[in-house]
């Protein structure tokens, strides 16, 4: 026995000369669909990216801390090396008789004692490049937000090395600065005192061209010791630079924490006093040395 099939609807409606409307088909996405995806993207973008972006310098400025703790090593060692004296970072004195003497750690490097020499702290740590006066270039001595051929971004105070002298007896050849040196293996709470910290690297090499440095050191420069004057990059990281310290700590300080505009000459400034150049700075705050 057979089951007779129903027509379908379909049947039915074509036995009548119906169709259905093939142009009522959905072929795709509306313009209002469209536009509201590109909208979510768009705000989406907006999210991400300053996040990527500030991940990025996060990890710029990391590498840069990182590089300050190598520093750290490198000082400790030379200091286990050389009796816990600093790098001189000073070329020579000149006697009251016109004699040039040179004076340095260790002596028999004469004029070759600034800190970044491939005798001194680079000698403890990865050397990235020498230049043809043997300083130390690139690797860990480029902080990695500063620009492409900028080979040195630090700078040792002045001050925490034996190369500021003061006195009738001996002046410097080449003065950078009077005042009182201390010894950062030495100091009491030495966790206060600056000992290494990021500087502008826009000093071009007079035998390297194409490449920049910094300065010697960082803290004021001249025959004598003005209000504080600093060579600090605090452009690189939001207002803040990165700092190795006595104790050999690193730490990310603020322009604020570290130097203040002087109220009675806004071009200069005074220390802080919460990190210090020197046990001097706050007797310089009140009365500078002519």
């Amino acid at each position: 026995m057979s089951i007779a099939r129903r027509p379908s609807m379909a049947a039915h409606a074509r036995a009548d000369g119906w169709a259905p409307d093939q142009s009522r088909r959905r072929a795709g996405f509306t313009l209002i669909e469209v536009l509201v995806v590109v909208a979510i993207i768009a705000l989406l973008i907006s999210i991400l990216v300053p996040s990527l972006r500030a991940a990025r310098e996060q990890s710029r400025n990391t590498v840069c801390m990182s590089q300050l703790r190598q520093f750290g090593y490198g000082f400790e060692f030379y200091g286990s090396t050389y009796r816990q004296n600093p790098p001189p970072n000073r070329q020579f004195v000149i006697t009251p008789d016109g004699k040039m003497v040179y004076s340095g750690t260790p002596p028999e490097y004469r004029d070759s004692d600034w800190w970044y020499y491939r005798h001194m702290i680079p000698r403890y740590i990865p050397q990235g490049k020498l230049t043809a006066t043997n300083s130390a270039f690139f690797g860990v001595f480029a902080c990695p937000d500063d620009k492409v051929n900028a080979g040195r971004s630090y700078s040792m105070n002045i001050f925490a090395s034996n190369y500021p002298q003061t006195g009738a007896n001996v002046k410097l050849a080449t003065p950078y600065a009077d005042g009182v040196p201390f010894n950062p293996y030495k100091i009491k709470s030495s966790f206060l005192y600056l000992l290494l910290g990021e500087s502008f690297a826009d000093k071009p090499d007079s035998r390297n061209p194409g490449y920049f440095g910094t300065d010697y050191i960082m803290g004021d420069a001249g025959p004598t010791y003005s209000k504080f004057k600093t060579d600090i990059d605090f452009t690189k990281h939001r207002e803040r630079a990165n700092f190795l310290l006595c104790d050999l700590h690193v730490d990310s300080l603020h322009r604020r924490q570290v130097v203040r505009p002087d109220p009675t000459d806004r071009t200069k400034w005074l220390s802080t006093l919460r990190v210090r150049w020197s046990p001097e700075d706050a007797r310089w705050n009140v009365a500078m040395p002519e």
